[in-house]
């Protein structure tokens, strides 16, 4: 058995579900649960996002067969903005992974930050450094300690900066560029006011823009909505 988490999950024919997993050892990949829907099947209630399973799937194709699934323990009992920040972590990895990629690290990553917003830590911190284990797990990290002429990050001059590329060195500063004081205090995860937070969060969308592609997250537009209504 391994141990795997749904991602999404979708009515499949008349009473199965197309589901989503992530799993440990062998990454993203989708499986057909047989009669799921159905009033007293055993797949019914675990099989949802945040709920740490074991699974057992089988197939010689890309879409398997589930044929064993149980809870490893409880729901992870995500509420309010943390609910909607881990349906945003379920379609990152949706969206930058491959199907049966395997990315390591990116399981544990992944069950860590559920855990910390399971505790209702700050969440911005926790979206952040998914974010940014999740460019390195797939090979697309930058420096935070030298701009993209070689040159340590200095405090006191300005960057601006490019998706895979890094920090380019400014004179002046200038609208959308950020200090060199702000960017060591960022290397250091030292996320610890609204400014360094923001900062960060403008740094992580701009890097993860070329690889998510121009459609819209559905995670950001349902959080969006969401605070309309409030």
């Amino acid at each position: 058995m391994e141990p795997a988490f749904v991602l999404h999950r979708w009515p499949f024919q008349d009473s199965s579900l197309l589901v989503e997993l992530l799993t440990q050892e062998h990454g993203r990949y989708r499986v057909v649960a047989k009669g799921a829907r159905r009033p007293k099947s055993q797949w019914r209630a675990i099989l949802q996002p945040f709920t740490p399973l074991y699974v057992v799937t089988q197939g010689r194709h890309e879409l398997q067969n589930l044929r064993h699934a149980e809870s490893r323990s409880n729901a992870y009992p995500l509420q309010g903005n943390a609910l909607y920040s881990g349906f945003y972590l379920n379609e990152l990895i949706q969206r930058l992974t491959s199907s049966y990629q395997s990315v390591d690290g990116l399981f544990d990553d992944y069950q860590n930050a559920l855990d910390a917003l399971s505790q209702r830590l700050p969440i911005e911190p926790v979206l952040r450094e998914f974010e940014w284990r999740m460019l390195c797990h797939l090979g697309h990290a930058f420096d935070w300690c030298a701009d993209t002429q070689g040159d340590p990050i200095a405090a006191h001059k300005h960057y601006r900066f490019n998706a895979e590329q890094g920090f380019t060195p400014l004179g002046d500063a200038m609208p959308g560029t950020y200090s060199g004081a702000t960017l060591q205090r960022l290397a250091a995860f030292e996320l610890t006011d609204a400014h360094l937070l923001n900062s960060m969060k403008q740094i992580m969308r701009h890097a993860l823009a070329p690889y998510l592609g121009e459609q819209p997250l559905r995670s950001r537009e349902l959080f969006a909505q969401m605070k309309r209504k409030d």
